[in-house]
């Protein structure tokens, strides 16, 4: 188990900085137990496009952490690959669903998978069973969801379809995995989108950190001591 907890911290990247002009970004990610199944990362695939994946693999554990780190190995080793969502998602749901039939039990993973091309801030995404990202305008201070989930990987073959935004000067990224709006207090009332959406409006013109601080931190207010029974991930992406 400390092995695995070992192997899990060294595959996250040691910051988040965003490698791009005029963005900036921050992440957050606490697992469950000593191991879990979130994961996020960011991949430079060429000087000018970055492929961003938020994911949380099904179970919990070391099972879920080994499978996590195949996946993060899977996505960072098929750069070439990488520059289209549709083709790295079909591959990854391909490569989950053989190792499930080897495996005899499903290996399923749900993953948003976003190429964001940096100088022109277009992106084309696939949002595969993860809450939907939330889009803040950090000047009005609004909040939108964007885009509509897929089927989760690892279960039955599908055809991944892309979405597209272009994100514009003074917006906000927001991607978090389920055990952020799924969180629960003592009355096993969930923490919810909404009350999400409410700390991204008072956050809206902080530093992306800060809110990703500011959201963990109304989590664990709203739990009041409850035990934590999911991983908790969330990723923030500004254009200045």
């Amino acid at each position: 188990m400390a092995l695995a907890a070992e192997l899990q911290a060294a595959l996250m990247p040691a910051d988040w900085h965003l490698d791009a002009p005029n963005y900036r970004a921050a992440a957050l990610n606490r697992m469950c137990g000593r191991v879990g199944g979130d994961f996020c990362d960011f991949i430079r695939l060429n000087a000018d496009q970055v492929a961003i994946a938020v994911g949380d693999v099904t179970g919990r554990g070391v099972r879920a952490s080994l499978l996590m780190a195949k996946i993060m190995g899977f996505l960072r080793h098929r750069p070439a690959e990488c520059s289209r969502p549709a083709a790295i998602v079909r591959m990854l749901n391909e490569m989950l669903l053989d190792l499930g039939d080897r495996m005899g039990s499903a290996m399923s993973c749900s993953l948003f998978y976003v190429v964001l091309d940096t100088p022109s801030g277009t992106a084309f995404f696939i949002n595969d069973a993860l809450p939907m990202p939330l889009l803040t305008d950090r000047r009005a201070g609004t909040v939108v969801r964007l885009g509509l989930p897929q089927a989760m990987l690892g279960v039955e073959e599908f055809e991944p379809e892309e979405c597209c935004h272009t994100f514009l000067p003074g917006q906000r990224l927001t991607l978090c995995s389920d055990g952020v709006a799924n969180a629960m207090d003592h009355n096993n009332q969930q923490f919810g989108e909404d009350r999400l959406e409410q700390v991204l409006r008072r956050q809206a013109d902080a530093p992306c950190h800060t809110c990703a601080q500011a959201v963990l931190a109304a989590v664990d207010t709203f739990r009041r001591g409850a035990r934590q029974r999911d991983d908790e991930t969330i990723l923030i992406v500004d254009r200045l």
